[in-house]
């Protein structure tokens, strides 16, 4: 049985003590609003709460219980929510001032799957404006600060879903949703300790995510870009039981869900590298990355090194991918009041021939067929080139090579332009005391055997 504080429990206890009425929903709600007061201040990774409709929910949620009546796989459990995603009567402004008082009618499928489970939403996450830039911070609500900064030192959670990363890792919430397009569920997990996954796009309904087209009182995601073909929705969580939970609960019905646990892991073939090939990485995290490979030797079939030539043309695909993008989704919400990162990037915008974008579409497709050739079952790769990095820093040192955010985020971009489901699983502890996470990257729509092998690492 849990005990009365819930703090730092996860998700399954959580809803199982709410179920069987031995902890109410509300003293769950209470005690997380009363520890996210007593410490969002510092990190700032909670920026709209919804106390008050988190307690009437919560109050519901008992009501049911204490009549007998089903609840939800999640009752009472806490969640937040990445602020680029709609969420019904609770403020979602994308980091940006064209959206300061922007409150949305309807919520984002994904929260609604959450709502229908009895999950409860506590508040939206700070996110860089429009979650473009892979550190968390934007002009209206300023920065996020990593809750595992070692003393004297203010550390960033990534991006750009590091307002998320922050609140689950300090105890603020216990589930959450975030968006990952170059990384930004993954990135953030590496830099706090938890874990998430990105799913094969597709999986998890996309739409009411910042920007996209609006229609009706709707965020639909805009099919004919690259941004939304390739952001998806996921979960990020301090175990890796409450992801997978939480991906089960998320996944479009169409789509069969194989529990992780019926995999048999002796019948996959494991392949690892050190990183994508085109950009150094710390030294820490290649060790860590190739010393989870091998520790799966007992569980798998094989594991060896990843000897194929895809992964080093990936990275490379996604910025020319992304160089077409005509930024009209954003646009839309502005200019007046937008960020000089989001001006920047819109008088970047040059005109590209349709012919052009459709030959990189299709390199795309054969870089996929590609990829999957050479990288057995599950490929092990590092999230990024480094750790945790300084809060304010634009530029980081890895062997001598100054390398942007963008760069750092290199091994996690190539798998997200493949469209390749990842796990990411702390596997290890740098000499500084900062986590490091890997990715568990699985063929399309196998989230199954990417959960299983995450599992070996647990």
């Amino acid at each position: 049985m849990l005990e009365r504080n819930s703090i730092g429990s996860d998700a399954r206890s959580l809803a199982a003590a709410v179920r069987s009425g031995s902890l109410s929903a509300r003293e769950v709600i209470e005690q997380h609003l009363e520890h996210l007061d007593q410490i969002n201040s510092e990190i700032n990774a909670v920026v709209t709460v919804a106390g008050t409709s988190a307690l009437s929910a919560a109050d519901e949620i008992d009501a049911r219980v204490a009549l007998g009546e089903p609840v939800g796989a999640l009752a009472g459990v806490p969640f937040t929510v990445k602020d680029l995603i709609a969420t019904a009567g609770v403020r979602t402004t994308a980091g940006s001032y064209a959206l300061a008082d922007n409150v949305p009618r309807i919520d984002a499928p994904a929260v609604a799957r959450m709502r229908a489970e009895d999950a409860i939403l506590i508040g939206k996450t700070n996110t860089p404006e429009f979650g473009a830039s892979g550190l968390t911070h934007n002009d209206v609500f300023g920065y996020t600060v990593n809750p595992l900064s070692p003393a004297g030192t203010r550390l960033s959670p990534g991006g750009s879903s590091g307002g998320e990363s922050a609140a689950i890792a300090s105890g603020m919430s216990v589930l959450g949703l975030g968006t990952d397009f170059g990384g930004s569920v993954r990135w953030p997990a590496h830099c706090t300790g938890l874990y998430s996954i990105r799913p094969t796009p597709g999986r998890v309904d996309p739409d009411g995510q910042y920007p996209g087209v609006m229609s009706d009182h709707r965020v639909l995601t805009n099919a004919a870009t690259m941004h939304g073909a390739v952001q998806t929705i996921g979960p990020m969580a301090r175990s890796l039981d409450d992801v997978s939970l939480v991906l089960r609960v998320l996944s479009s019905p169409q789509y069969r869900w194989i529990d992780p646990a019926e995999v048999n892991t002796h019948n996959l073939d494991i392949r690892w590298a050190p990183g994508e090939g085109t950009v150094p990485i710390d030294a820490e995290i290649r060790a860590a990355t190739e010393a989870a490979a091998l520790r799966t030797a007992s569980s798998v079939r094989s594991v060896a090194p990843y000897r194929g030539t895809a992964l080093c043309e990936a990275d490379d695909l996604f910025t020319r991918m992304r160089a077409c993008e005509t930024q009209t989704d954003i646009e839309q919400y502005g200019p007046a009041e937008f960020s000089d990162n989001i001006r920047a990037i819109l008088a970047s915008v040059r005109p590209t021939l349709a012919a052009d974008v459709e030959a990189l579409w299709a390199h795309r497709a054969e870089l996929q067929h590609r990829l999957l050739s050479e990288m057995g079952d599950v490929l092990v790769l590092p999230v990024a080139s480094i750790l945790a990095p300084p809060l304010e820093r634009t530029s980081f040192d890895v062997d001598g090579t100054a390398l942007s955010w963008s760069q750092a985020l290199a091994s996690s971009r190539a798998i997200s332009i493949l469209g390749l489901p990842s796990v990411v699983v702390p596997v290890a502890t740098s000499e500084s005391g900062l986590p490091i996470g890997v990715q568990v990257i699985a063929r399309p729509w196998h989230e199954h055997h990417a959960l299983a092998v995450a599992a070996v690492l647990s």
